[in-house]
């Protein structure tokens, strides 16, 4: 018998090893595979050891495992891919990572790139994770087909929040606007809690609700309509969605219909608005300290009148029964200290202004007429002395005896009658102011008087005592008691 023939008809049965080192078997790569069942080798491809089975090779290869990933949140709606660093154990070339739904709906990764035995980067479509399906289990397959999978889930559907308001401009605002103006809205897919606040730009003087997304307040001034720009964000979770919004802020013309509107006239209301409705407008003339309402006719004479001084409210809501009042006729300077609802006024033209025209509306005993009520209409007159006199009692306060000077008739009327010729001579050569009292008058009874002499008859308008009683009148003339001053009639001066 040969060495080599002894050698093969060896028999080895139940070896036991002692040494410390370990047992050598066969080692080569796939390709050198044997092919009898009960081979066990070492695979140099694959780096780890194999047996033969009546079939195949069963490999000796441990589980990978999966312990975190790098981001647990994907925003499914926000287009392209997700990538997720998979850190775990056991990772070898070839792996596959897989995400498995909470209800069964599995995907692989697009690519998944083995970086180490202890990392995988995978990358996959953010359309493919699913609300529904939510949390994700992370599963890792090697090439063998040996899997491991997270014991919980990794990933969550976190949709950014989708804003229902258009981008653009809200709309437009005054700038004495106060209150809500606006109303943002985002909503969220999975039902989080939308919070809003001010990535950029400016609000220009309002605020942000970051609640309930409402924009309000008081805007800032400006000279002309201007745009603020400005954008929003909408927080739900960790994810936030940024909008560009605008809004106007409008220069509001001084139409008078609110004190922050408040005009210096009402010829200048007039003409900004076209307006023909008498009524109370915010003015605020030179020589006034605050804004204020005053009685405007937007009408007679082409409008722009304001009230100045008056005695009784038959114009504005039809009264004609107030108390007389004994106070000094031209006795308040700055009209805006007066209530604008007061049924009487003793106030003065503002000082800064420049008055052009008077206009006089009354009642007594000869006009009778309330709607409307009879009026004269005076053109101020640098040159006429009784034109300059009047001005300066009514602008200034000043006083003047009942004495001749210029005539000074209007140069318009609507009357219902004329007793005693207002306009071509008589009744409007003397005027009389005093703070005490006129020839005739009452002591202590502060009076004015337009008339055609010392006397306090054939008046064209007058107030306070004229000798027999206290009150106002207009026009009148004859016989006593027809031209005496009484209660119970209208007198109202305006300016323009």
């Amino acid at each position: 018998m040969t060495k080599a023939r002894d050698i093969a008809d060896f028999k080895f049965e139940n070896i036991v090893d002692t040494g410390t080192e370990g047992t050598k078997v066969a080692s080569g790569t796939t390709a050198q595979r044997g092919s009898t069942t009960g081979q066990w080798r070492y695979n140099s491809t694959t780096g780890f050891f194999e047996g033969r089975n009546a079939s195949d090779f069963s490999t000796l290869e441990p589980t990978p495992t999966v312990s975190s990933v790098d981001d647990g949140e994907v925003d499914s709606a926000g287009g392209g891919n997700q990538t997720i660093v998979i850190t775990g154990t056991n990772f070898t070339s070839g792996a596959v990572a897989t995400f498995v739904g909470n209800a069964g709906a599995n995907f692989d990764a697009s690519t998944t790139t083995v970086d180490s035995a202890t990392q995988i980067t995978a990358v996959a479509p953010k359309s493919s994770f699913l609300n529904a399906q939510e949390p994700y289990l992370v599963k890792v397959s090697s090439a063998s087909g040996v899997a491991g999978t997270s014991s919980t889930g990794l990933i969550n559907v976190d949709n950014a929040p989708t804003w229902t308001t258009n981008a653009g401009s809200l709309g437009s605002i005054a700038e004495d606007a106060t209150g809500n103006h606006f109303t943002v809205s985002a909503s969220d897919a999975e039902g989080d809690t939308v919070s809003y606040s001010l990535q950029s730009g400016s609000l220009a003087g309002l605020s942000l609700d970051s609640s309930t997304g409402v924009i309000s307040g008081d805007p800032t001034d400006v000279s002309s309509d201007t745009t603020n720009s400005f954008t929003l964000r909408a927080t739900a979770g960790s994810k936030t969605t940024d909008r560009a919004f605008s809004y106007i802020t409008t220069n509001p013309p001084l139409d008078g219909s609110t004190q922050a509107r408040a005009n210096t006239s009402a010829s200048a209301i007039k003409t900004l608005t076209s307006t023909t409705t008498d009524g109370y407008y915010w003015i605020q003339a030179s020589g006034m300290a605050n804004p204020v309402r005053l009685w405007c006719d937007m009408n007679t004479d082409g409008g722009g009148y304001m009230r100045f001084w008056w005695f009784n409210t038959l114009e504005q809501n039809g009264d004609l029964n107030g108390s007389w009042q004994t106070g000094t006729k031209f006795g308040t300077a700055d009209i805006s200290t007066i209530p604008y609802n007061q049924y009487y006024g003793y106030g003065r033209i503002p000082s800064g202004v420049t008055p052009t025209k008077l206009l006089v509306k009354g009642t007594s005993g000869v006009q009778t007429s309330t709607n409307p009520p009879s009026h004269l209409i005076f053109t101020i007159d640098t040159n006429n002395s009784t034109s300059n006199n009047m001005l300066q009692s009514m602008q200034s306060g000043t006083t003047f005896s009942m004495a001749q000077g210029d005539n000074f008739p209007p140069t318009a009327r609507v009357l219902d009658s004329n007793p005693y010729s207002v306009q071509s001579g008589g009744m409007t050569d003397h005027w009389g102011y005093n703070t005490n009292n006129l020839t005739g008058g009452s002591a202590n009874e502060s009076s004015f008087d337009l008339n055609d002499d010392t006397g306090r008859s054939n008046t064209t308008f007058s107030a306070g005592h004229d000798g027999n009683a206290s009150g106002t009148d207009f026009v009148s003339a004859g016989s006593h008691p027809r031209d005496d001053n009484a209660t119970g009639r209208y007198l109202i001066i305006y300016w323009k």
